[in-house]
């Protein structure tokens, strides 16, 4: 066997082993006490194993995002840490007042075993997350409103580790965070969802800018492969908006058409450019990404002090 076929076999047991090495640590957070000094310490373990690997298997066609760094590591933590807790704060309440007032109870379902066995508890869990969050994504392409927060993060010119949380908190949020909490509403079993929803959580791969391979996986999750195509400059021919919508799984777009990763000799090709498709440049400013979908950023540009004159010569 040639280095290059055993370097091209290593590459594709990188991802299924770091797939399920991170669905392991996802599954100790609630307990562990790493939490109590470093919350979300296993998606910032991720999100450091994800650069590791950029550094030392590079894609051969990256691009520098040192310019951006600043508003990608601000974007990132305020996702990370406020955007899920002000979310939860915001619609819990009214999320639960049809169940306590109409119910009586926190949650729709009184039993978990109203709901059905274990295993199709969970199978239940996974199908719903990947199908609303397919769903929230495409009509945030679709709906020019919703693609005035989402539009931000396909701005970024190569997908890294540190832009996969780059996005509006209003867009993270919808995508992200309400689908969980109406989950937890229902009353699913709590080891049903505890072993489903980290299978949804290592969708951050899908941004790891290492050149690592998904063979046949890429039928199935979301590959790095898979989302370049989604980022793409141009839209593929056929397709409107953009493609492979799916966060956490691909069979979404096979079933809805909206698959597209194309083949030249038995290899996976990738597009020749990575951004915004109506040409527009990154945006490195955080202030601007958060407050000009809000109307609010030209509003305060007024109060800014205007730039002496130059004296002329």
């Amino acid at each position: 066997m040639s280095s290059k076929t055993m370097a091209y076999a290593g590459g594709l047991l990188i991802l299924p082993a770091l797939y399920v090495f991170f669905y392991a640590i996802r599954l100790l957070p609630a307990g562990h006490e790493l939490s109590e000094w470093l919350p979300r310490w296993d998606r910032v373990l991720l999100v450091v194993t994800i650069i590791v690997l950029e550094r030392f298997i590079s894609y051969r066609y990256a691009i520098s995002q040192r310019a951006v760094l600043t508003r990608d590591l601000i974007s990132t933590a305020v996702n990370f840490w406020v955007t899920g807790a002000v979310t939860i704060f915001l619609l819990l309440p009214a999320l639960q007042f049809f169940p306590e007032h109409f119910l009586g109870r926190g949650r729709f379902f009184a039993a978990p075993e109203q709901l059905g066995p274990f295993w199709l508890q969970f199978l239940t869990i996974l199908l719903v997350i990947s199908f609303a969050r397919y769903w929230i994504h495409r009509l945030q392409h679709e709906i020019d409103f919703l693609w005035e927060f989402h539009s931000y993060h396909h701005r970024t010119t190569d997908l890294i580790a540190l832009n996969a949380d780059v996005s509006h908190p209003i867009d993270y949020a919808l995508r992200n965070v309400v689908i969980f909490i109406v989950l937890g509403l229902i009353g699913f079993d709590p080891l049903a969802m505890l072993l489903a929803v980290p299978v949804a959580r290592v969708s951050n791969f899908s941004h790891c800018g290492a050149d690592i391979k998904g063979g046949y996986l890429n039928y199935v999750i979301v590959t790095p492969e898979v989302h370049r195509w989604h980022h793409a400059a141009e839209i593929p021919e056929g397709h409107r908006y953009a493609v492979n919508y799916g966060v956490e799984f691909i069979f979404w777009d096979i079933l809805f058409r909206t698959f597209h990763l194309p083949q030249e000799n038995g290899e996976f090709l990738q597009p020749a450019r990575i951004g915004h498709t109506g040409g527009l440049p990154d945006e490195p400013s955080y202030l601007k990404l958060l407050l000009k979908p809000l109307g609010l950023y030209r509003p305060l540009a007024r109060f800014k002090r205007p730039e002496k004159q130059q004296p002329a010569e």
